[in-house]
């Protein structure tokens, strides 16, 4: 955590993290008087909220022109 934040904003960050670090895969090992359970499911229900909302629809990317062979002439 950033030595700049306070212990209780170090806290907050730490419990909010969990859930997405976990999702990527890491292990995560926090201290007993750092894990707070009510920040952690807060934190676990916006993920969870997030998946659960569809993604935006992009348009899909252009495709480049295509370069045919120019249409040959017979005489």
């Amino acid at each position: 955590m950033p030595d700049h934040l306070g212990a209780e904003e170090q806290k907050h960050l730490a419990n909010r993290a969990i859930p997405a670090l976990l999702l990527a895969g890491y292990t995560v090992n926090c201290d007993p008087e750092v894990f707070d359970e009510a920040l952690y499911q807060q934190a676990v229900h916006r993920l969870q909220a997030r998946a659960a909302r569809p993604a935006p629809q992009q348009p899909a990317p252009a495709s480049p022109p295509s370069h045919s062979a120019p249409a040959r002439r017979t005489p």
